[in-house]
C-alpha cells in the first residue's frame, strides 16, 4: 500500500472541517450547504429552517416538517413552544434560570408542575424545592425548617 492511501481520511477531514478560502469577509449562506450541514451535525446543532426569503415558511406545515409553534426570527424559524430565547413569541426571552415549556417561561427549580424539566410534576405535597444529588435532579425534595 502506498502512503497516499493512508492520507485519504486526513485529507477528507481537512476538506470538511477547514474552509478552502478565507470566509471572514463572506456572510454565511441563508440556505444550509452540505458542508455547513455536516459541520452543524458534528457540533450537535438543532435542525434549522431558513425563512429569509419567505417568513411564512415557518407556519406552513408542508414546508416546516418539525411542527410546533414557530415564527421567523433573524432569518431562521424558531420554535416558540420550547426555545427559551423565543418563548411564546419571537424575541421573547425567558429570564435567567427559567425554561420555555409550551410557550411559557417557568422556573423548573421551584414550580411543582415542572420539577427539573417541563411537565414533570413533583410527588407529595407542600412547598417544592429542587435539589441535586450526584449531578442528578431530586424531585420532591423538601426543606425542613
Amino acid at each position: 500500500m502506498s502512503s497516499l492511501e493512508y492520507l485519504w481520511p486526513f485529507i477528507l477531514f481537512l476538506l470538511i472541517v477547514t474552509p478552502g478560502v478565507d470566509t471572514a469577509d463572506r456572510p454565511e449562506p441563508d440556505i444550509p450547504t452540505h458542508v455547513n450541514f455536516l459541520r452543524s451535525a458534528l457540533r450537535g446543532r438543532q435542525r434549522v429552517l431558513s425563512c429569509a426569503d419567505d417568513p411564512h415558511v415557518c407556519v406552513d406545515r408542508e414546508k416546516n416538517p418539525w411542527g410546533g409553534s414557530t415564527c421567523c426570527f433573524r432569518k431562521l424559524c424558531k420554535d416558540t413552544s420550547r426555545d427559551s430565547n423565543n418563548c411564546g413569541a419571537c424575541g421573547r426571552t425567558c429570564a435567567y434560570g427559567f425554561v420555555c415549556c409550551d410557550g411559557n417561561c417557568v422556573d423548573i427549580h421551584n414550580d411543582p408542575r415542572h420539577c427539573g424539566s417541563c411537565f414533570q410534576e413533583c410527588p407529595g405535597q407542600g412547598r417544592h424545592v429542587y435539589a441535586y444529588e450526584n449531578n442528578k435532579p431530586l424531585c420532591g425534595f423538601q426543606n425542613r425548617v
